[in-house]
């Protein structure tokens, strides 16, 4: 998951004190991922996810935003990702300036 041209932008804690680490995957990417014992999301009639939430948060949701070095980068778009290891969450955030 984790590539050369990937950068560390933030660790956020969730209420039960869970390290979540965000890291840009590239200009309109953002990786979220951390150790979550379940997650649950949305998904609107297409089947697009359109909301997913980590045990004990932070939940992300389409339209809402995910702030960023002073900035609010709006979410268009998310892709859960698949984990190799149990207990171990991942979501890739599409999203705009």
């Amino acid at each position: 998951m984790y590539t050369q041209n990937s950068k560390i932008m933030d660790v956020v804690k969730s209420r039960y004190g869970k390290d979540r680490s965000i890291e840009k995957l590239g200009n309109n990417r953002i990786r979220i991922m951390g150790e979550s014992k379940f997650t649950r999301a949305s998904e609107d009639k297409d089947g697009n996810v359109t909301m997913f939430d980590f045990e004990g948060g932070p939940c992300y949701n389409v339209g809402g935003t995910i702030r960023y070095q002073k900035t609010n980068w709006k979410i268009v778009e998310i892709k859960p990702e698949k984990s190799k290891y149990e207990e171990l969450a991942s979501v890739v955030l599409e999203v705009k300036y």
